[in-house]
């Protein structure tokens, strides 16, 4: 199970960081406008520490020693999908920023 937590731990970041902004714009839009400065600083910053999570997330993987055999495919796997949530989490945010 811990392996399987580490292959997938980025694309996990990146459904929580989905779910996220979608509770924030929907909170944002019954309290304020979807337009309102706040909200889309809230959902930046929410953004960014989504990625600092990845980040840290990646390098944790990348420094972990692994032996050759299916450890160094379960890294090249984790960290494919970490890259992959990063690419996802950015855009998923680039509405915010314009």
């Amino acid at each position: 199970m811990k392996r399987w937590l580490a292959m997938t731990a980025g694309l996990l970041i990146w459904a929580a960081h989905f779910l996220g902004l979608y509770l924030l714009a929907s909170a944002a839009d019954v309290w304020a406008s979807t337009e309102a400065a706040a909200g889309r600083w809230v959902g930046l910053g929410f953004s960014l520490a989504c990625l600092a999570l990845i980040a840290v997330a990646a390098i944790v993987i990348a420094r972990r020693p692994v032996p050759d055999g299916p450890g160094s495919w379960e890294r090249r796997v984790a960290l494919t999908g970490a890259f992959v949530a990063a690419v996802g989490v950015t855009w998923q945010t680039a509405p915010l920023a314009f």
